[in-house]
């Protein structure tokens, strides 16, 4: 009964990712890509979901509150993405089913992403920083609050420690365990494991049909990428994260947020800005700020990188743009640092 519903969650995760990324990636009378719009549906659900999270998280609400307020935008957006643009994805359902190489492109890579959630799933995996992770789920769960208690020891804690609670991400899955019953070990090392390889492998899939039409050379080059990400396995590479950490917050930032980003600069070339490109980079940017701290030096860095050799073409215009995508991150950096020089601290009782 458990892993009927932990499927039944994992299904409705990228149903909440489809409607809410449909407002960015759909445009009518365009061509959309799925693999984009729902991850950037990914990241709009979390970016939304911290502005519901942080005002009662710091006005020491619990937890119940939280999971009964975040059901209203929930429903609101999915209603109103069904009624916008249901026709939108079954004219991509039809588009896809109809061509024979597409469908047996998509078995194929069906099959390896199994394969890979297996193996994320049901191997050995025991980091401190994953501990504290599903402790602290499981803490806000059993306590009705949202990083009150310290997910150790249980003690209450005198100030948030603002490493973590900025990143809402992990509020998100208590509030899924409080609404469903699912233990916190379940949500997070199969229905979020799930998630997220699911999602980088729509990603390799989107680049892969970028580089390549014809679909048995697609399909090499996504085993090539699969293989490269799975073997290449150390201490210092993103591969070890998604393979061994697959649900903890820098596995997203490395393995989804640095790719899609990659993916959008190459949609921003051959599509150019009418695509909504920078829309879509500024959500991606917004909603990995509150995944993991990590992305505070990692996105800037990546963004200013990537997209500087179309700003040397000329695009000087777009300079304001990307600093307003990457504003989040140097906001939350900020804040962080601010927390560590001592300068304030955010308390979990009034003072």
């Amino acid at each position: 009964m458990i892993i009927v519903k932990a499927l039944a969650v994992l299904v409705i995760n990228f149903i909440m990712y489809m409607a809410f990324g449909s407002f960015f990636g759909i445009r009518r009378g365009r061509s959309w890509s799925v693999p984009v719009t729902v991850t950037v549906g990914f990241f709009a659900y979390y970016a939304l979901f911290a502005v519901f999270c942080l005002p009662i998280m710091f006005t020491y609400r619990p937890l119940s509150l939280l999971s009964r307020v975040w059901m209203i935008p929930c429903g609101l957006v999915a209603a109103s993405a069904i009624i916008l643009y249901r026709r939108e994805w079954a004219n991509k359902c039809a588009e896809i089913v109809k061509d024979r190489s597409t469908r047996l492109f998509l078995i194929g890579v069906c099959a390896v992403t199994l394969i890979l959630i297996v193996l994320a799933t049901v191997t050995y995996n025991f980091t401190l920083d994953a501990a504290y992770y599903v402790a602290n789920i499981t803490t806000n769960v059993d306590t009705d609050m949202i990083n009150v208690y310290d997910p150790f020891t249980g003690n209450w804690q005198d100030h948030f420690e603002l490493r973590y609670v900025f990143a809402t991400y992990y509020a998100a899955d208590a509030v899924v365990c409080q609404l469903t019953g699912l233990p916190a070990l379940i949500q997070t090392r199969i229905v979020m494991s799930a998630t997220v390889i699911v999602i980088v492998n729509m990603i390799y899939v989107y680049i892969c049909r970028y580089f390549y039409e014809e679909h048995r050379r697609a399909f090499l080059m996504y085993i090539l990428m699969t293989l490269v990400n799975c073997l290449f396995i150390s201490l210092y590479t993103t591969s070890n994260f998604l393979m061994t950490r697959t649900y903890e917050g820098k596995t997203i930032v490395g393995n989804i947020s640095v790719v899609i980003i990659f993916a959008l600069y190459m949609m921003l070339i051959k599509e150019g800005e009418d695509s909504g490109v920078f829309l879509k980079l500024f959500i991606v940017c917004l909603g990995t700020a509150t995944v993991s701290s990590t992305a505070n030096m990692v996105i800037p860095a990546e963004v200013a990188i990537l997209f500087a050799p179309y700003i040397v073409r000329g695009r000087f215009r777009s300079v304001w743009k990307l600093i307003l995508c990457v504003l989040p991150e140097l906001v939350m950096m900020l804040v962080y640092v601010l927390y560590v020089k001592g300068y304030y601290a955010i308390y979990t009782f009034p003072r």
